[in-house]
């Protein structure tokens, strides 16, 4: 694809919000996805994801204390892209199975 048929490109529309380019960023997990990546691709005019898959993984309790470290985690990163763009995000939320230890 040249410069030409990116700028030719129609805009995203999603209810009432306009993504310049037509672009959704795949929400890629465990430390990928985050504030960023996702800020960037937002100030580029598309849609920035933010993963929360591992997104807690950094946290020094994620062990022990695994969905409270991966909620301060998810909040931090959205506050964090929040500050460095005032383009369009997303959160992209896998269905969590649940674990049984033995």
């Amino acid at each position: 694809m040249n410069i030409q048929e990116v700028k030719d490109m129609k805009e995203l529309l999603i209810g009432n919000l306009r993504a310049k380019l037509p672009v959704i960023q795949g929400g890629m997990g465990i430390g990928i996805s985050l504030s960023g990546l996702a800020s960037a691709v937002a100030d580029q005019g598309g849609v920035g994801v933010i993963s929360t898959a591992g997104v807690g993984m950094l946290e020094p309790d994620f062990s022990t204390n695994f969905l409270e470290a991966n909620i301060r985690a998810l909040k931090n990163e959205i506050r964090k892209a929040r500050e460095k763009t005032k383009g369009i995000l997303e959160v992209n939320v896998m269905v969590l199975v649940q674990i049984i230890f033995v």
